[in-house]
């Protein structure tokens, strides 16, 4: 089985490369992947419509795992990454009429803002984005269900939560990214301090390796048309998490100098995490 993994030089792929490459039944393809990576590796810009319909007709791909994507908060870059993306790589396999499996990979951003009350957040949940990465991302479900509903697409979403893993593979424009990098700088003595915003609030973090299995999953077993949550299923504090980043790297709380949030955060969350009953039910 032919299966193409677009953003295969990321921090999720590097993971999810490991997972598919131990079954000899798929012939993976990668779109910008790292050197060295399994399969085939080619490059490709997927905001230019006329790239990605060569890669898909180069490939033929009978499953796609679309992991491409941005998080900056920039409108100009994450909507051309999120949106933009999703939607050649849709009209392409529908101008090939090929009938291939899709997975998108959205976002619990997209859930935005929300209540005490509501937790564990379902698949359910009104979508009410407070980040434009998160707008993005209810841009690509919507796009995704439109496909599905109007040209009868095969394609399912995975709605991640926070990812954790190898500090020095997470994006910097993450929390552990970032607490990691400056880590690392104190350790050559670049920097004194480690500067955080709110530790106060909770998220759900899932370890990636757990995170590509569940993809995986969705997948093989997910409903076209549907979104299932990806995540642990609880909350932890970030100042919990942030001491044990410290604590690993052999430090503690006495290097974090906490910083007022700038007011466009201001519609920081308080607590959010995952309901997993639908995904636990595949």
């Amino acid at each position: 089985m032919r299966v193409l993994v677009t953003g295969a030089s990321g921090f999720t792929a590097h993971y999810l490369l490991k997972l598919l490459a131990a079954d000899c039944r798929l012939e993976l393809h990668l779109a910008d992947c790292a050197s060295g990576a399994p399969g085939k590796i080619m490059s490709c810009d997927l905001t230019q419509k006329g790239e990605v319909e060569e890669l898909i007709k180069g490939i033929r791909p009978e499953r796609i795992y679309h992991l491409a994507g941005s998080f900056t908060n920039n409108y100009d870059i994450d909507y051309p990454a999120n949106v933009l993306s999703t939607k050649n790589i849709l009209d392409s396999l529908l101008k090939l009429a090929l009938p291939s499996r899709v997975l998108l990979i959205g976002s619990s951003a997209e859930y935005g803002l929300v209540n005490a009350g509501d937790n564990p957040v379902n698949e359910d949940q009104p979508l009410r984005p407070c980040r434009i990465h998160g707008l993005t991302k209810v841009y690509q479900t919507q796009l995704m269900r439109f496909y599905c509903k109007v040209y009868g697409m095969d394609l399912v979403m995975a709605r991640p939560f926070n990812l954790s893993g190898e500090g020095k593979r997470i994006s910097k424009l993450m929390f552990i990214g970032k607490v990691h990098e400056q880590i690392e700088k104190i350790k050559n003595g670049e920097i004194s301090k480690v500067i955080v915003g709110n530790v106060e609030s909770k998220r759900d973090y899932i370890d990636v390796k757990q995170a590509v299995k569940f993809y995986q999953k969705i997948m093989e077993h997910g409903i076209a048309g549907e979104v299932y949550n990806v995540g642990s299923g609880r909350s932890i504090r970030m100042r919990d998490l942030l001491n044990l980043l410290l604590k690993e790297a052999g430090l503690d709380m006495k290097v974090v100098e906490e910083k007022v949030l700038p007011v466009a955060d201001q519609t920081d969350v308080s607590e959010i995490y995952a309901d997993l009953r639908k995904i636990n039910g595949l």
